[in-house]
């Protein structure tokens, strides 16, 4: 029946009409749910990412799991721990390979279990305590996925470009890409993987398990909390990303200073020895790869990291896709974890030992505990100024 007709006016009498309050109450509820209803567009199908993390996560942490267990059964060990060369700058270095193989199976066994479990449950509401207890699980497996790896995943990262562009004419950096599938190498990217889709598949399982829409997190009986919305992201973001924009710029200006001669914080005769060996290409291209990141960090906030500028022909004027800006500050921001965990390994006896031969290299690293949660921070009050109503919900 058609919603107007519903609420047709009936024949005018002589009679006056007396006022019902639980009447007009009744008739301007269904007014409001009208109004909503028009208001948003109608609801779609989830997209596909919302069935296949949590199965993904699933296969990811059983196949882990089987391969540590079948390694272990088989008498081997893990190259984890002091097992592994690749493994110095973890907060488990020290510990036996052995050891550490044992505690690696337990964890996948647990990141398994949680991940099938969430991904099983059913659609209807789960209990809050079991809600609760899901998530402190998987924060625990995830803290534990992620003390496996440390700072060679960054550095990896910011010598890519380098290495992709001096390649094919010089065969020392072909030879650099062996490091990239070395075992221990691989443990830490699949290590943080896990972390990074069992972390993704939490949220997921949360939000279904409390009747939320799974895609964008908002409910139809929970309104967003005010620091959610875009006016208050907006204020937040901001600091958040001038934070996040100022470290990367600290630890490029070292960097330059050097390729420009000068031994900013470096004792002279390490400066002549890193000249000597052919470093400083290396060092201007980890200074570019932050600078770039810096400019672009700014971006969550500027209006050209909405709308295309006019310089960049064909794209200007468009707005900028929310995606191009969250997906590369989100694998930043990972990365720069497993970097700030390699501080906490080195310990503040050596760290005070390295500060006093070579500061300049150091210092700008001590911030980088808090450059990867100024970056996810930012990153997700860019994702909440931007995010258009849900196309699954259709609340927004």
């Amino acid at each position: 029946m058609d919603l107007h007709e519903t609420h047709r006016p009936e024949p005018a009498t002589t009679a006056r009409p007396t006022a019902d309050p639980t009447t007009g109450a009744a008739v301007t509820a269904t007014r409001r749910t009208a109004a909503v209803t028009t208001a948003v567009p109608p609801p779609s199908r989830p997209p596909r990412h919302v069935r296949v993390v949590p199965v993904l996560t699933a296969a990811w942490w059983s196949v882990s799991e089987l391969v540590a267990l079948t390694v272990t059964l088989l008498g081997g060990t893990l190259p984890v721990g002091d097992a592994s060369p690749d493994a110095v700058g973890t907060l488990l270095h020290d510990v036996p390979g052995s050891t550490l193989s044992l505690l690696v199976v337990l964890l996948a066994l647990v990141g398994a279990t949680l991940a099938v479990g969430m991904a099983r449950a059913r659609r209807s509401a789960v209990p809050a305590p079991a809600r609760r207890a899901a998530t402190v699980a998987a924060a625990v497996t995830v803290a534990g996925a992620v003390t496996l790896t440390d700072a060679s995943i960054l550095a990896r990262l910011g010598y890519l470009p380098l290495l992709v562009v001096r390649a094919p004419f010089d065969e020392k950096y072909r030879e650099a890409f062996a490091g990239y599938v070395a075992p221990g190498v691989l443990v830490q990217y699949l290590a943080l993987g896990g972390a990074v889709l069992l972390a993704w598949a939490t949220v997921l399982f949360r939000r279904r398990a409390r009747g939320a829409c799974a895609v964008c997190g908002r409910a139809v009986d929970h309104p967003e909390p005010a620091w959610r919305t875009p006016a208050r992201a907006a204020v937040w973001g901001r600091r958040w990303a001038l934070v996040a924009a100022v470290i990367p710029a600290l630890y490029a200006a070292t960097r330059l200073a050097w390729v420009a001669g000068y031994p900013f914080g470096m004792q002279p005769d390490d400066y002549d020895a890193m000249v000597a060996d052919g470093m400083l290409p290396a060092a201007f291209g980890l200074a570019a790869f932050a600078l770039v990141g810096s400019v672009l960090t700014l971006g969550l906030f500027q209006r050209w990291g909405e709308v295309f500028p006019r310089w960049m022909v064909g794209l200007a004027g468009r707005r900028v896709p929310v995606m191009l800006a969250v997906v590369p500050a989100t694998l930043v921001a990972v990365a720069v974890v497993p970097a700030s965990i390699t501080l906490l390994a080195i310990g503040p006896d050596q760290l005070r030992a390295e500060a006093a031969e070579s500061w300049g290299a150091l210092a700008p690293m001590l911030l980088w505990p808090l450059w990867g949660p100024a970056l996810g921070a930012a990153t997700y009050a860019y994702h909440l100024r931007r995010r258009p109503a849900c196309r699954t919900c259709g609340l927004g």
